[in-house]
């Protein structure tokens, strides 16, 4: 009978003992848990399927040193409204040969209605020296940079507030400091590519004896002011 009563004595105080901590796990428990934050960046919203790219084709505009010269459509695949986060650092990489990728150097946010359809024009600059720019037959496929000097670039300007969008001197200046930093940058002593490119910025065929040095002119007056940027935002 001894024995019976402090084996049960022995529980209670086992069962005693654990019992605070047990509560303690449980009104823990039932506290209300901050909501879970879902992800609103584009990237991640097509690769979890909430958001479907229907199409990305270029769009010359006024000019095709516009700044928005892509046109992306976007549908929303959930059962409610959604916030999509266009980030710096999108990548269009198209899918005809001579075009130049294009990348996002302004963040862009949109809100989706259910099933909704949106066409949104992010804010991009060409990262390929001299290739073709946008245009409206010019195709694209969506990815990120990773790494690298364009990535950095891309970063830092979305940081600050760039010019309108229009061909002003400040976005030629941005363009070319872009193109600076590209591997193997080709900004001269190319008459052919040359001649390709501003026939596609302009819609004018130039064939002009001595273009480069006309173009390598324009590069120079522009340089300094295209190293600013690239001062500004630490990229040697």
């Amino acid at each position: 009978m001894k024995r019976t009563a402090l084996s049960l004595l022995s529980l209670v105080l086992l069962v005693s003992c654990a019992l605070p901590g047990s509560l303690a796990g449980l009104l823990e428990q039932l506290k209300p848990q901050p909501p879970v934050e879902e992800p609103t960046d584009l990237m991640n919203l097509v690769a979890n399927g909430s958001v479907q790219i229907i199409s990305v084709r270029g769009n010359q505009g006024v000019t095709s040193l516009s700044g928005r010269t892509i046109d992306l459509q976007l549908l929303n695949n959930t059962g409610s409204s959604l916030e999509v986060v266009i980030p710096c650092g999108v990548m269009f990489l198209p899918t005809q040969d001579g075009a130049s990728r294009m990348v996002t150097v302004q963040s862009h946010s949109i809100i989706m209605d259910v099933d909704e359809v949106k066409t949104v024009m992010p804010f991009v600059l060409s990262i390929d020296a001299l290739k073709g720019l946008p245009t409206e037959e010019k195709t694209y496929s969506v990815e990120m940079l990773t790494t690298g000097k364009q990535l950095e670039f891309a970063e830092c300007l979305c940081q600050k507030d760039l010019p309108a969008e229009t061909e002003t001197r400040d976005l030629v200046s941005l363009q070319l400091a872009a193109w600076m930093i590209a591997d193997n940058s080709p900004l001269t002593g190319f008459s052919d590519e040359l001649n390709d490119w501003l026939h596609g910025v302009t819609g004018i065929p130039f064939n002009i004896p001595g273009l480069d040095d006309a173009f390598q002119n324009l590069a120079e007056s522009l340089a300094p002011e295209a190293q600013a940027w690239l001062d500004k935002c630490g990229i040697k």
